[in-house]
């Protein structure tokens, strides 16, 4: 967390013995003697200037800041802005199934299909964007290394928080998991958290990438906290700690993002499995789906979930495999299985040989070689409902999502400090652009010193 490099203001005397402010250059933050109350007010007013958004026309940047203000210089077109004052840092974030899905349509073949006209329009020009980005660099114009997305497509939050979202209903599902005595009911608890909570992350706004060394301190509305940081640009990763109410449970793990392109697709992912402990001992691995866009060159812009989520509970030997649209068929012109939609899934709750030989991965559940014996059936649709055989354990109309809420004390590499996303909730796409871009560029810097 000491990545980040923090600039502050430093009273001197002069030559004729006035008081003047000089910057300090970059330094570290003092964690250990450090007063919240007091941080929180730093540059949430102008320095010198009369703009309220703008902190300092004389300044490179503001005190937080991840740029190297040693090698830079002063850029009237992208001023450092104001930070949010404490009252703007303290928020909740929506809880209301509607607002999760507005702008999709849910298609009659399943899966989510994009309705917003404002967003398909700002995003519709942007591989011409990428284009003229490259063409410029290619007739000596322009440099490789400044080559970005548009922040017109992106919504003014990192992905450290848009994670969160799929973590909604842990506050419900986790801690009746925590209270269970039962090891198979309690499995069924922690597979309804994850894929109760996999619609609230449905989104088409393109989050920021998270800076390395950026972090975020939150957490639910029954007392849950959440802490997550960047840890490696390259490749991109993210720690998480989850500590649930009254310490009923603890959830951890690493997201390494990955995203794989088509002619007119691409699915992305978060690699990596996570483990959830309750106080027994008991201990739950599991792994995330991928998620498919298509339509990104031409054609409806569709969302929908593909692969398989695992789900291990070595001391009880139970494990759990679910299928994401089971009706896919294996060519790329073959028809689909009758019966099925885009978002349902199907999968297999059963006692785990751990001895089993070890099988590559199965993509259905009769391929699966490792079953002891079988416990239940699981199908539902990532929509609306999940069924454990006959018994529903979780249905969209009754399952409210939890809300999540950000203190107003937190610390210097909070995502919420970041240049480009204070523009961007400004509504100054230009400022937001060249900041975005400089943050970007200083990341790549940074990653060569490591192989120098």
């Amino acid at each position: 967390r000491d990545r980040r490099r923090v600039h502050g203001e430093l009273k001197m005397e002069n030559s004729k013995g006035e008081e003047e402010k000089k910057s300090v250059g970059a330094a570290n933050v003092d964690f250990a003697n450090w007063d919240k109350q007091k941080f929180m007010s730093i540059a949430t007013e102008p320095l010198d200037g009369t703009n309220p958004s703008i902190y300092s026309d004389k300044l490179i940047a503001p005190p937080l800041t991840f740029l190297d203000i040693k090698t830079r210089k002063i850029n009237p077109s992208m001023p450092p802005p104001t930070y949010l004052k404490q009252d703007q840092l303290v928020y909740q974030k929506k809880c209301q199934v509607s607002e999760f899905l507005q702008g999709f349509e849910q298609m009659k073949e399943g899966g989510l299909k994009c309705v917003d006209k404002d967003l398909l329009e700002k995003q519709k020009g942007v591989l011409i964007d990428l284009l003229k980005q490259v063409a410029k660099c290619v007739f000596g114009k322009g440099n490789f290394v400044r080559i970005s997305l548009p922040v017109r497509i992106f919504e003014p939050r990192s992905t450290l928080d848009k994670i969160l979202d799929a973590w909604r209903m842990a506050p419900t599902y986790l801690t009746q998991a925590a209270d269970e005595k039962d090891s198979i009911t309690r499995m069924k608890k922690v597979i309804t958290f994850t894929i109760s909570g996999l619609y609230c992350a449905m989104t088409q706004w393109k989050p920021f990438n998270p800076l390395l060394g950026e972090t975020l301190e939150g957490g639910f509305d029954d007392g849950t906290l959440i802490y997550c940081e960047h840890i490696s640009h390259h490749p991109p990763i993210t720690t998480f700690m989850l500590y649930g109410a009254n310490n009923k449970y603890t959830m951890a793990g690493s997201y390494n993002y990955k995203m794989q392109f088509s002619a007119n697709s691409l699915k992305a992912r978060q690699s990596g499995f996570t483990t959830i402990k309750f106080p027994d001992g008991c201990e739950i691995q599991y792994k995330m789906p991928s998620a498919k866009l298509s339509g990104i060159v031409m054609g409806d812009r569709t969302t929908y979930l593909v692969g398989t989520m695992i789900f291990i509970d070595p001391v009880n030997e139970l494990k759990a495999v679910v299928v994401f649209d089971p009706g896919k068929s294996g060519g790329f012109f073959s028809s689909r299985k009758k019966g099925y939609k885009r978002d349902d899934f199907e999968g297999l709750l059963y006692r785990w040989n751990m001895f089993a030989p070890k099988q590559k991965k199965a993509k259905k559940i009769e391929e699966l070689n490792d079953i002891d014996s079988p416990i239940c059936n699981i199908s539902g649709s990532w929509l609306s409902h999940i069924n454990f055989g006959e018994e529903e354990l979780w249905n969209i109309k009754g399952g409210k999502p939890c809300e999540i809420w950000y203190s107003g004390y937190t610390l210097p590499s909070d995502w919420r400090f970041r240049e480009d996303l204070l523009w961007l909730r400004r509504n100054d796409i230009p400022k937001a652009d060249l900041w975005k871009v400089d943050l970007e560029v200083q990341q790549r810097h940074d990653l060569s010193l490591i192989h120098i």
